[in-house]
């Protein structure tokens, strides 16, 4: 199958102008989601934060020229914001802006600030340092029934972006309703 893809790859090489940029940085939709998708991955996140959508663009640019380097690629997940109360839920990160990278907690409803690093850095130091947060960071590992049944045991919930209705089981996994129709 390898061999098939590398003779298909060759047959469409691509524009050369495509493989000088780097791509952009691949964005969660909110700080929120960002956070909890972190920890559900057990990854850390990078959370862009700016006054102005122009400085939080120029501060993606900056972060899309290392973050798709071969040390770093799959390493973090991204967001980005200009509202200083996103970062509510991140403790530690009281109204910074530049990169913030946070450990999210068990059930990513919440943050830890691991590390803030300045907008005005250099692309070699933002490497340097994203890269020693990376190499840092320890996984929370879970499984997923254990997780589930501790967060129903402590109350924690999750709210959807969308709203998903109470289900009824189905009369085929109630025991005591099989055999009836």
């Amino acid at each position: 199958m390898a061999a098939d893809l590398r003779s298909i790859a060759k047959e469409y090489p691509g524009k050369e102008r495509a493989r000088e940029s780097k791509p952009t940085v691949p964005q969660m939709k909110s700080v929120r989601l960002g956070i909890n998708v972190a920890s559900c991955d057990g990854l850390p996140c990078v959370v862009v934060v700016g006054k102005t959508q122009r400085e939080v663009d120029q501060l993606n640019k900056k972060l899309s020229q290392v973050i798709w380097d071969e040390e770093l690629a799959g390493k973090f997940i991204c967001a980005s914001t200009t509202d200083l109360d996103d970062l509510k839920v991140v403790s530690g990160a009281d109204k910074q802006t530049g990169y913030l990278v946070i450990m999210p907690d068990a059930y990513g409803l919440k943050g830890q600030l691991i590390t803030a690093i300045d907008s005005s850095v250099s692309r070699d130091d933002l490497r340097d340092s994203l890269s020693q947060a990376a190499n840092s960071f320890e996984r929370n590992s879970k499984t997923h029934g254990l997780h589930v049944r501790n967060g129903r045991r402590d109350g924690t919930l999750w709210e959807t972006e969308v709203p998903v209705p109470e289900r009824e089981r189905s009369p085929n996994r109630n025991p005591q309703r099989r055999g009836r129709r």
